[in-house]
């Protein structure tokens, strides 16, 4: 009868079981000390591109500021002279031509257009964190906030403006607007130098009476306080503006300060 010998298991002793041991948890510390290492690295790179891209996107939003601040004092000044014509004077003593101009530029609806693509992808991928700095991710934040009270106000105004335009029709012959918007000293897309012929056509279309559509006082009435309202809604517009363009220009100076940028 054939006897079947169980093999020895040899038996380790403590030392060798402390070892093995020692080695795995070793081999688990290392992988995840490594992970979170290259995760740091990962994060780091993320908040430099981050970075660059905000520093872009506050760059061109300088330049609309620039320009928002430029536009918005014609728009203004054009509201306080088109309410102070019609209050001083009787309108058929006016050369219609000033009535028509100002209300061009009185009646503009203006927008402020910034880049906020990098600003609300950091914040639905939870990437703000990335930055790291929190005087830095302070002011991110409160450029930002400044920009949603922006594009309340311009709501605000739009609302206004609408109704603006519908008494215009009652006013105006629109024909003539676009015979302003054809003189280059005169157009809003204009450049801040302009040619002697150019100013020669404004001045001859500001001394000229073009036919209105009614002298009604009251309807003239209304359409002064109507621009003198949108005077002193850009007034609170333009503030605004300025108040978010000293925020990304301090928040500018933060990113390249943090990154190193030139």
């Amino acid at each position: 009868m054939e006897v079947h010998h169980h093999p020895q298991i040899e038996k380790k002793n403590f030392k060798e079981y402390f070892l093995e041991f020692l080695m795995i948890f070793l081999a688990v510390t290392l992988g995840f000390i490594a992970e979170n290492i290259r995760e740091k690295i990962t994060e780091k790179q993320n908040a430099k591109d981050y970075a660059k891209l905000l520093v872009n996107d506050l760059t061109t939003d300088l330049a609309e500021f620039n320009r928002t601040d430029h536009v918005l004092n014609r728009i203004i000044d054009a509201g306080d002279s088109l309410s102070e014509l019609i209050r001083s004077n009787d309108i058929k003593k006016i050369p219609s031509g000033k009535l028509y101009y100002y209300e061009y530029w009185s009646g503009w609806q203006w927008k402020v257009t910034t880049r906020d693509a990098t600003l609300k992808q950091l914040e639905n991928s939870g990437a703000l964190r990335y930055l790291g700095n929190a005087f830095l991710i302070k002011k991110i934040l409160d450029y930002e906030e400044t920009l949603k009270i922006i594009s309340v106000l311009e709501d605000g105004i739009d609302l206004q403006k609408n109704d603006n335009w519908n008494l215009v029709q009652k006013v105006f012959d629109g024909s003539h607007f676009n015979t302003i918007q054809m003189i280059g000293a005169a157009r809003r897309d204009s450049a801040s130098q302009t040619s002697q012929a150019d100013e020669g056509l404004l001045n001859s279309f500001l001394t000229t009476n073009y036919p209105l559509l009614t002298y009604d006082k009251n309807i003239w009435m209304e359409l002064s306080n109507r621009a003198l309202t949108s005077s002193g809604e850009y007034r609170t517009l333009l503030r605004t503006v300025n108040m978010a363009k000293k925020q990304a220009e301090e928040a500018l100076e933060a990113l390249k300060e943090e990154y190193h940028f030139k």
